[in-house]
């Protein structure tokens, strides 16, 4: 429906009828729309009724709104509803309330389509989803609340071999969490089984499918009452009619809150902390606090079928829902509503829309319950794969086409934790999977409150991940991309295209980039930085094309790079975040920061930032520069994440300054026994670069051919060389400058990188450890610090340690994998040959492009399982393999190769 037809409707259009002319679709169909000036669209939709209508606000008065508050929740959507309650939960509630502009549910919740699912392909979103089934299971089932929620089971279809393998690895995932975390199960079906669980499916061209018990849907209203009614049992107060108007934070931190009530008189509330959880006003509410709020509103349609009489006929037989349908190839998924079939497809990046763009990404503060006009055109591609999916739907009119605006994040992943730029500002918005999120993020998000932080790992999550360079206008284009590409196959080496590289003041890399892509380089994508991954023989860009679950086809290319490096030199750009850490307060506050001992001025050092229980929070290298004066680079993905909690940190009596210089800063890796022949052919003065005179974690000022370049004797790849620190304006030019002064100097980029630091062993910070690894387990001993005085985890670690020691410990692997061209790449489960219990699982994996063996490593249980040669299996696409535990690295340093050498 275009043009004069559609925009011809009166105000008060609810349903029009008209002929389809669709294929099969040639029925009479009903749709529920807005026009465009409508807030408000009544649905015949069966179970999704419920609160639609307005309701009386639960305060209308300003006094009865408190003066004070410990946590203003803005947003009374299932989110803000759950945030409430699991502040009861804290105990906690007394103090927090729900601050919503008009009623409960009334942005995007009540029109969500409702799927709670087990099943999640990625890792710890895994807990949210399972938190989700168990909570809203227990509500219905023991405590007899009606939330409509059915629990058919879910399939994910398989059509191709890529998807066996997709299914493959997810389902060692799985097993991996249900060994270790008590996980739910996950199952691969043949074809039979899928016809006996869902008689009305066309098996045509389906192979099988990943079947998970439990999963289902559920109404989203009736969710966020109970939420809402549990959280004011645990004293939470809720507020509706109650609009946020401005927000500003004070210079103590906490917050002033403006809010207009109905009859619009205003009131002030003096909060502690604020959590925005506005939905798809989550921009504009940011925008009043001064936090960034990288997130856009856009559409998604769900169609509703007239009644099915095989699906009724289904219902009074079986007493039961038919399970939910993921045709993957198709992009849609399809599960029964009432006695007829809803489908809800993700159009491709290139059909599916965002908002108007008058709108800047967020939605008009004025309108509640508003829905888009429906668009089946966009859908009609999808429609005909489901109705060849279940042949049933083929005589079925269309009872409902609801467009509704929901709002996500670039990637989809949702904004939950602290804000970078505002202290005790909280995110909890752009859930692109809100309602079976909702009892996981409300928990992970007030644990992460009380406790200083979070219970687990999940950066994918965190609004730290985007900074000012994500602009409305990169998100807007970004986030087609993460849509379109929802049901995509996901594979190990991924590499999106769309929106890069990024053109801001905070990412000058447009140089840099000409230069490695000029090169062969194969880019990826870090925090908004292009990173090279691999160099091709040409200078061409094959972006996604050569995706794969295998050893990629180009890993004798990544070998080339690591044999030129070890037989002469190579030379490596990688982005690394940079900061300034000043003031005569700056090494007694970096003491306290840090596990390890400060290196002496002249001198480089590694360091751990640990969260109160011990976990690594993030890695550091501190170049000390004068006594009071340190340089700190960390990595590029963790730029704001570290800031924050090193802000969050610094208490308001200490001289320091923390200066972000990252947009300013580059690095350049040589190495190699040629590398510092090379860059000696650029002094502009003589400086002694030998290793005997410039020895390991030792730092020297230089100037290459005008570059003022800060050198640091330190290799993380574990080869002789450089890290060559210089200003990013003139990093392109020193790259092409080291190249001439010697042409035979390799390049070399990620994959390398990966491949040197596994075959020695080296632990990758955000791969390998995490805010799910203690200090201890993720091998770290040598940088932890016991005696050296108080720092943050320390008497965390001092109980591990006087417990025992840990239950687990990072291992290097060596798997035989025989001929076949396959590896690790991480969450693969580590098992007991004997028995077949999980009893670890991999972090990271490589082909070792020197050693020639496949490598990994991972975390064992059992102190038994220590020792060198242990015999494991792991998982792997579908199969199993022996895994050998190694005490020693499969290839050694440099500086060990020589001293064996030289002895020999």
């Amino acid at each position: 429906l275009k043009g004069p037809a559609w925009g011809g409707w009166g105000a008060n259009s609810r349903v029009v009828f008209w002929p389809m002319l669709c294929g099969r679709w040639a029925q009479t169909a009903r749709v529920a729309a807005t026009s465009p000036g409508m807030a408000r669209a009544a649905l015949p939709l069966a179970a999704h009724t419920l609160n639609v209508a307005p309701r009386r606000a639960s305060s209308g008065l300003s006094s009865d709104l408190p003066s004070q508050l410990d946590v203003a929740i803005i947003g009374g959507g299932v989110t803000g509803a759950a945030v409430l309650y699991h502040l009861g939960l804290a105990g906690l509630g007394s103090t927090a309330a729900v601050l919503e502009k008009a009623t409960l549910t009334s942005g995007a919740t009540w029109h969500a389509a409702g799927l709670v699912t087990y099943y999640h392909g990625g890792n710890n979103f895994k807990f949210w989803h399972q938190e989700g089934v168990d909570l809203y299971k227990k509500w219905q089932n023991d405590e007899g609340i009606p939330l409509s929620f059915n629990q058919p089971g879910s399939m994910r279809l398989i059509q191709n071999e890529e998807r066996i393998k997709e299914a493959n690895y997810t389902l060692s995932k799985s097993k991996l969490y249900q060994g270790l975390f008590n996980g739910p199960e996950l199952h691969l079906i043949g074809p039979e089984e899928i016809k006996r669980l869902h008689p009305l499916i066309n098996l045509d061209g389906i192979q099988a499918a990943l079947y998970t018990e439990g999963d289902g849907h559920i109404d989203p209203s009736s969710v966020t009452q109970t939420f809402a009614q549990k959280a004011k049992g645990l004293g939470g107060r809720i507020f509706e009619n109650t609009e946020v108007v401005d927000l500003r934070c004070m210079e103590n931190g906490s917050w002033e809150v403006t809010v207009k009530l109905e009859k619009g008189e205003q009131h002030v509330i003096h909060a502690q902390r604020v959590v925005n959880c506005s939905g798809l006003w989550a921009p504009r509410i940011g925008s009043l606090a001064g936090a960034h709020t990288p997130a856009v509103v856009l559409q998604h349609q769900y169609v509703i079928t007239e009644p099915i009489p095989e699906v009724k006929e289904y219902h009074e037989q079986h007493k039961r829902q038919l399970p939910v349908l993921r045709d993957l190839e198709g992009s849609y998924y399809l599960r029964d509503e009432g006695e007829g079939l809803l489908v809800g497809p993700y159009e491709s990046e290139d059909l599916m829309q965002l908002s108007p763009a008058e709108w800047g990404g967020s939605m008009p503060n004025h309108l509640t319950y508003y829905l888009f006009n429906g668009d089946l055109d966009r859908l009609m591609p999808c429609m005909e794969l489901a109705t060849s999916l279940v042949p049933a739907m083929e005589t079925a009119g269309i009872k409902t086409v609801l467009n509704g605006p929901t709002c996500w994040p670039a990637d989809g992943n949702h904004l939950v934790g602290p804000a970078y730029d505002r202290p005790n500002y909280w995110h909890a918005c752009a859930e692109s999977y809100g309602i079976a999120h909702a009892a996981g993020l409300g928990r992970y998000l007030v644990h992460w409150m009380v406790n200083g932080e979070p219970p687990y790992e999940l950066t994918e999550a965190d609004p730290a991940r985007y900074g000012s360079w994500a602009t409305s206008s990169w998100v807007a284009d970004k986030v087609k991309e993460a849509y379109g590409w929802n049901n995509y196959v996901a594979y190990f080496n991924e590499n999106r295209p769309r929106a890069r590289p990024v053109i801001h003041e905070e990412r000058p890399q447009t140089d840099i980039v000409e230069v490695l892509r000029s090169c062969g380089g194969q880019l990826g994508f870090s925090h908004g930085w292009e990173t090279p991954s691999w160099f091709h023989s040409e200078a061409v860009d094959l972006g996604n094309s050569l995706a794969t679950f295998q050893r990629p086809s180009y890993w004798k290319a990544v070998q080339q790079e690591c044999v030129s490096l070890v037989e002469h030199a190579g030379l490596c750009y990688w982005p690394f975040a940079h900061f300034r850490i000043t003031g005569t307060g700056a090494p007694a506050f970096l003491d306290r920061m840090i596990a390890n001992k400060l290196p002496a001025v002249g001198r480089v050092g590694l360091g751990h930032l640990l969260t109160p229980t011990g976990k690594v929070y993030s890695e550091l290298t501190f170049v000390r520069l004068a006594e009071e004066e340190f340089y700190v680079t960390g990595y590029s993905n963790y730029e704001l994440h570290d800031l924050r909690w090193l802000r969050q940190h610094l208490r308001s009596d200490e001289d320091v300054e923390i200066e972000d210089v990252t947009s300013k800063r580059a690095v350049l890796f040589i190495n190699g026994p040629e590398a510092e022949s090379a860059v000696a052919k650029l002094l502009d003065e003589p400086v002694d670069l030998a290793r005997t005179a410039f020895k390991s974690f030792q730092w020297r000022r230089l100037s290459l051919g005008g570059v003022d370049t800060t050198a640091v004797r330190m290799s993380f790849i574990g080869e002789h060389g450089l890290e060559l620190h210089v200003p990013r304006d003139e990093v392109a030019n020193l790259y092409k400058s080291l190249q001439q002064a010697d042409p035979n100097l390799g390049n070399w980029g990620g994959l390398a990188m990966n491949s040197f630091r596994i075959e020695k062993g080296v632990a990758l910070f955000g791969k390998d450890i995490t805010k799910d690894h203690d200090a201890f387990e993720a091998g770290l001993d040598r940088f932890i610090k016991l005696d050296k005085g108080d720092f943050i985890g320390r008497d965390a670690l001092r109980k591990v340690r006087d417990e025992g020691g840990p239950s687990r410990r990072m291992a290097k692997l060596e798997i035989d994998v025989g001929e076949r061209e396959i590896d690790c790449v991480g969450n693969e489960p580590l098992r007991c040959p004997e028995s077949g219990e999980v009893v670890g699982f991999v972090t990271s994996g490589t082909w070792g492009m020197l050693t020639s063996k496949s490598l990994a490593l991972g975390y064992v249980y059992g102190s038994q399982r220590w020792e060198d040669g242990t015999r494991l299996q792991v998982d792997i696409l579908g199969q199993r393999y022996d895994a050998f535990v190694r005490t020693q690295a499969a290839m050694d340093p440099a500086a060990v190769r020589d001293r064996k050498a030289k002895a020999a």
